[in-house]
Protein backbone atom coordinates (compact mmCIF):
# COMPACT_ATOMS: atom_id res chain seq x y z
CA UNK A 1 0.00 0.00 0.00
CA UNK A 2 1.23 3.33 -0.95
CA UNK A 3 1.05 6.33 0.88
CA UNK A 4 -1.74 7.60 -1.26
CA UNK A 5 -4.13 4.74 -1.34
CA UNK A 6 -3.69 5.42 2.91
CA UNK A 7 -4.43 8.92 2.92
CA UNK A 8 -7.57 7.74 0.80
CA UNK A 9 -8.50 5.09 2.66
CA UNK A 10 -8.01 7.33 6.10
CA UNK A 11 -10.26 10.34 4.24
CA UNK A 12 -12.96 7.69 3.52
CA UNK A 13 -12.88 6.68 7.26
CA UNK A 14 -12.73 10.29 8.69
CA UNK A 15 -15.36 11.22 6.11
CA UNK A 16 -17.44 8.91 7.20
CA UNK A 17 -16.99 9.24 11.11
CA UNK A 18 -17.42 12.81 10.52
CA UNK A 19 -21.11 12.63 9.11
CA UNK A 20 -22.06 10.45 11.28
CA UNK A 21 -20.14 12.32 14.36
CA UNK A 22 -21.50 15.04 13.14
CA UNK A 23 -24.75 13.89 13.19
CA UNK A 24 -24.36 12.07 16.63
CA UNK A 25 -23.24 15.33 17.90
CA UNK A 26 -26.22 17.22 16.93
CA UNK A 27 -28.19 14.51 18.35
CA UNK A 28 -26.54 14.21 21.38
CA UNK A 29 -26.98 18.30 21.25
CA UNK A 30 -31.03 18.10 20.73
CA UNK A 31 -31.18 15.22 23.68
CA UNK A 32 -29.04 17.13 26.25
CA UNK A 33 -31.12 20.42 25.54
CA UNK A 34 -34.32 18.12 26.31
CA UNK A 35 -33.09 16.50 29.41
CA UNK A 36 -31.86 20.20 30.43
CA UNK A 37 -35.07 21.53 29.89
CA UNK A 38 -37.36 18.73 31.78
CA UNK A 39 -34.50 18.57 34.79
CA UNK A 40 -35.22 22.53 34.87
CA UNK A 41 -38.89 22.29 34.85
CA UNK A 42 -38.65 19.60 37.34
CA UNK A 43 -36.77 21.56 39.86
CA UNK A 44 -38.96 24.51 39.47
CA UNK A 45 -41.54 22.36 40.27
CA UNK A 46 -40.13 21.17 43.15
CA UNK A 47 -38.99 24.55 43.75
CA UNK A 48 -42.99 26.25 43.46
CA UNK A 49 -44.21 23.63 45.53
CA UNK A 50 -41.79 24.18 48.44
CA UNK A 51 -42.46 27.86 48.11
CA UNK A 52 -46.25 27.22 48.05
CA UNK A 53 -45.82 24.85 51.50
CA UNK A 54 -43.54 27.94 53.26
CA UNK A 55 -45.95 30.41 52.14
CA UNK A 56 -48.88 28.54 53.46
CA UNK A 57 -46.72 27.77 56.94
CA UNK A 58 -46.02 31.28 57.08
CA UNK A 59 -49.80 32.54 56.46
CA UNK A 60 -50.88 29.85 59.38
CA UNK A 61 -47.99 31.65 61.52
CA UNK A 62 -48.69 34.70 60.90
CA UNK A 63 -52.74 34.85 61.72
CA UNK A 64 -51.49 32.47 64.98
CA UNK A 65 -49.59 35.34 65.92
CA UNK A 66 -52.37 37.97 64.77
CA UNK A 67 -54.62 35.63 67.02
CA UNK A 68 -52.37 36.02 70.24
CA UNK A 69 -51.62 39.89 69.64
CA UNK A 70 -55.28 40.18 69.54
CA UNK A 71 -55.95 38.54 73.05
CA UNK A 72 -53.27 40.35 74.60
CA UNK A 73 -54.43 43.00 73.30
CA UNK A 74 -57.56 42.13 74.90
CA UNK A 75 -56.59 40.85 78.08
CA UNK A 76 -54.51 44.27 79.00
CA UNK A 77 -58.19 46.35 77.65
CA UNK A 78 -59.70 44.19 80.59
CA UNK A 79 -56.96 44.77 82.90
CA UNK A 80 -56.45 48.60 82.18
CA UNK A 81 -60.80 48.97 82.80
CA UNK A 82 -60.07 46.93 85.60
CA UNK A 83 -57.99 49.68 87.02
CA UNK A 84 -59.99 52.33 85.99
CA UNK A 85 -62.88 50.91 87.89
CA UNK A 86 -61.16 50.07 91.02
CA UNK A 87 -59.35 53.67 91.13
CA UNK A 88 -62.83 55.21 91.02
CA UNK A 89 -63.99 53.10 93.59
CA UNK A 90 -60.87 54.16 95.58
CA UNK A 91 -61.23 57.49 94.92
CA UNK A 92 -65.00 57.13 96.38
CA UNK A 93 -63.58 56.05 99.48
CA UNK A 94 -60.91 58.62 100.03
CA UNK A 95 -63.64 61.68 98.49
CA UNK A 96 -66.06 60.60 101.37
CA UNK A 97 -63.63 60.64 104.20
CA UNK A 98 -61.61 63.72 102.61
CA UNK A 99 -65.10 65.50 102.94
CA UNK A 100 -65.62 64.82 106.55
CA UNK A 101 -62.00 65.55 107.54
CA UNK A 102 -62.12 68.98 106.05
CA UNK A 103 -65.51 69.37 107.59
CA UNK A 104 -63.79 68.49 111.48
CA UNK A 105 -60.47 70.95 110.07
CA UNK A 106 -62.54 73.77 109.35
CA UNK A 107 -64.88 73.34 112.58
CA UNK A 108 -67.98 72.92 110.26
CA UNK A 109 -68.44 70.14 112.42
CA UNK A 110 -67.24 68.48 115.33
CA UNK A 111 -66.66 65.10 115.13
CA UNK A 112 -66.53 62.95 112.04
CA UNK A 113 -70.15 61.00 111.32
CA UNK A 114 -70.15 57.44 112.51
CA UNK A 115 -71.46 56.00 109.74
CA UNK A 116 -68.67 57.89 107.34
CA UNK A 117 -65.68 56.56 109.78
CA UNK A 118 -67.20 52.92 109.68
CA UNK A 119 -67.60 52.89 105.71
CA UNK A 120 -64.25 54.36 105.83
CA UNK A 121 -62.88 51.55 108.25
CA UNK A 122 -64.45 48.87 106.23
CA UNK A 123 -63.54 50.15 102.54
CA UNK A 124 -60.09 51.05 102.77
CA UNK A 125 -59.16 47.45 103.64
CA UNK A 126 -60.95 46.81 100.52
CA UNK A 127 -59.39 49.22 98.53
CA UNK A 128 -55.70 47.95 99.74
CA UNK A 129 -57.10 44.41 98.42
CA UNK A 130 -58.36 46.14 95.34
CA UNK A 131 -55.00 47.62 94.40
CA UNK A 132 -52.56 45.26 95.56
CA UNK A 133 -54.29 42.97 92.31
CA UNK A 134 -53.93 45.35 89.74
CA UNK A 135 -51.75 47.80 90.20
CA UNK A 136 -48.18 48.65 91.16
CA UNK A 137 -46.08 49.21 93.87
CA UNK A 138 -46.22 53.11 93.73
CA UNK A 139 -49.89 53.46 93.50
CA UNK A 140 -49.98 51.28 96.75
CA UNK A 141 -47.16 53.11 98.82
CA UNK A 142 -48.83 56.55 97.95
CA UNK A 143 -52.49 54.64 98.82
CA UNK A 144 -50.67 53.76 102.07
CA UNK A 145 -49.16 57.15 102.80
CA UNK A 146 -52.25 58.88 102.44
CA UNK A 147 -54.26 56.24 104.86
CA UNK A 148 -51.45 55.91 107.46
CA UNK A 149 -51.96 60.00 107.64
CA UNK A 150 -55.69 59.70 107.72
CA UNK A 151 -55.65 56.78 110.49
CA UNK A 152 -54.65 59.70 113.51
CA UNK A 153 -57.06 62.51 112.09
CA UNK A 154 -59.81 59.61 112.20
CA UNK A 155 -59.58 57.62 115.31
CA UNK A 156 -57.10 59.61 117.19
CA UNK A 157 -58.50 63.50 116.96
CA UNK A 158 -55.16 64.79 115.81
CA UNK A 159 -55.32 67.74 113.42
CA UNK A 160 -53.89 68.61 110.05
CA UNK A 161 -54.47 71.38 107.93
CA UNK A 162 -56.66 71.18 104.20
CA UNK A 163 -53.33 71.28 102.20
CA UNK A 164 -51.83 68.48 103.78
CA UNK A 165 -54.98 65.97 103.52
CA UNK A 166 -55.27 67.11 99.62
CA UNK A 167 -51.38 67.00 98.94
CA UNK A 168 -51.80 62.93 100.22
CA UNK A 169 -54.75 62.10 98.09
CA UNK A 170 -52.56 64.15 95.03
CA UNK A 171 -49.84 62.08 95.37
CA UNK A 172 -51.68 59.14 95.30
CA UNK A 173 -53.91 60.34 92.48
CA UNK A 174 -50.70 61.31 90.07
CA UNK A 175 -49.67 57.54 91.24
CA UNK A 176 -52.85 56.50 89.79
CA UNK A 177 -52.49 58.62 86.64
CA UNK A 178 -48.93 57.22 85.90
CA UNK A 179 -50.12 53.93 86.39
CA UNK A 180 -52.84 54.09 83.81
CA UNK A 181 -50.33 55.76 81.27
CA UNK A 182 -51.67 59.54 81.54
CA UNK A 183 -48.21 61.42 81.29
CA UNK A 184 -49.60 64.88 80.71
CA UNK A 185 -47.78 66.14 83.70
CA UNK A 186 -48.97 65.74 87.76
CA UNK A 187 -51.96 67.13 88.88
CA UNK A 188 -51.92 69.79 91.66
CA UNK A 189 -54.17 71.68 93.91
CA UNK A 190 -54.00 75.23 93.12
CA UNK A 191 -57.38 76.42 95.02
CA UNK A 192 -57.24 78.19 98.22
CA UNK A 193 -58.91 76.01 100.39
Amino acid sequence: MNMEEIFKISAAIITSLGGSALLLGAFSHWLGSIWAKRMLQSERAKHEESLQRLKAKNETVLEELKAQIDTLKQKELNRYFDKLIIYKDVIHIVSEILRELEAVSTSKQEFISVDVEHSFALNRNKAYGYISLVSCQNVLDRYNDMIDFFIPLVYEGKKATWEEMREKADLMLNAMRLDLGINEGEVVYKGGR
